[in-house]
């Protein structure tokens, strides 16, 4: 059997986008961002406690919670004695960082498939049909939820999840969040009039029989 290489660039088409208020072809950009900065405490300087008679000090440079735990370990004859108790620490400072909150467009991708029709476990390659393409429409949104989807093929609205293609398709995805964020976007599907093949990760045009 002879294989070639296909190259991508006959076998998919290009994508041409219509951008509602986003830069990224398939939505899920960043838009209305705003930043906010917050403050978080945080606690040092020398803690000081009594435990069973013995004073315990230590300077802690940081610490999320105002009171510590100190502990210390003197020797007591042939034994090790464990002293601990609380202390409070005295001194307060403020961490401060800037956070950004934004919304999302809604992520669109049109996906081009090829359907299976046989697989050979000898040269671990994936023979698929020639001649069609299925086109698969995928939509969501990160922070909300998709309140509108729109799709046509060549013009015409449709309502499949997807479809097969049997020649050079123009096919349309539209969604809308409900933040009022739309992302559009089409691709042109083309079947291949060979029979396509999976093999190493790579598509081939399968040339000459089997």
């Amino acid at each position: 059997m002879k294989l070639k290489l296909l190259i991508p660039a006959l076998l998919l088409s290009c994508t041409s986008i219509q951008s509602y208020a986003q830069s990224s072809p398939n939505g899920d950009a960043k838009v209305n961002c705003t930043t906010s900065t917050v403050s978080t405490p945080y606690y040092y300087g020398w803690a000081s406690c009594s435990s069973r008679g013995r004073s315990l000090s230590s300077y802690i440079p940081r610490s999320a919670t105002q009171w510590v735990t100190l502990t210390e370990r003197h020797r007591d004859g042939n034994n090790y004695v464990t002293y601990q108790c609380s202390g409070y620490l005295p001194a307060v400072g403020n961490d401060q960082r800037t956070v950004e909150n934004c919304q999302y467009t809604p992520r669109a991708v049109i996906r081009q498939h090829y359907i299976q029709e046989s697989y050979d476990s000898r040269t671990d390659t994936t023979y698929y049909q020639a001649g069609i393409a299925v086109a698969a429409f995928e939509y969501s949104d990160r922070d909300g939820h998709i309140t509108q989807v729109e799709k046509w093929v060549n013009g015409v609205s449709v309502t499949d999840h997807h479809i097969d293609v049997y020649e050079p398709t123009h096919v349309r995805l539209r969604v809308t969040d409900n933040h009022g964020h739309v992302t559009d976007t089409s691709k042109t599907i083309t079947p291949s009039p060979e029979q396509i093949c999976m093999r190493g990760g790579m598509l081939i045009i399968c040339d000459g029989p089997i």
